[in-house]
């Protein structure tokens, strides 16, 4: 609605010639400008006073969080080494796992070619006594 309205005014005023009379007036514009430049001056001169204390206050921050950095990596570090003494005992453990798995399965086969040899000692040993 306001853009239709707006739209008329250019209009009319497009005819008439005088275009400035369409826009804003001056004194609401200009009005505006000052009070925000006043308002700026006013602050500026209470930002300079608490500028030095925002940027110490800003400086001890950044150090501070430095130095909470440094201790964090420093403990990724380390968390890290122990990992990694960890994953290489846990590989020494697999291996050694592997090879008693080995172990016990030529043993499991020993015993079985054992059994084997023993129940065909019983059988010629049961011949013998029988004849």
């Amino acid at each position: 609605m306001a853009k239709t309205t707006g739209a008329k005014k250019a209009g009319t005023s497009a005819k008439s010639g005088s275009r400035k009379s369409t826009t804003r007036p001056a004194a609401k514009s200009g009005s505006r400008k000052s009070t925000t430049k006043a308002g700026t001056l006013a602050k500026s001169g209470s930002r300079k006073a608490t500028t030095a204390k925002d940027i110490a206050a800003a400086h001890q921050s950044l150090t501070r969080a430095a130095q909470g950095e440094a201790r964090l990596r420093r403990a990724l570090k380390k968390h890290k080494k122990a990992v990694a003494g960890i994953k290489a005992e846990v590989k020494a453990h697999q291996r050694d796992i592997k090879a008693l798995k080995g172990e016990v399965a030529v043993a499991k086969k020993a015993r079985k070619a054992g059994t084997a040899k023993l129940q065909n000692a019983d059988a010629a040993t049961l011949d013998r006594v029988a004849t």
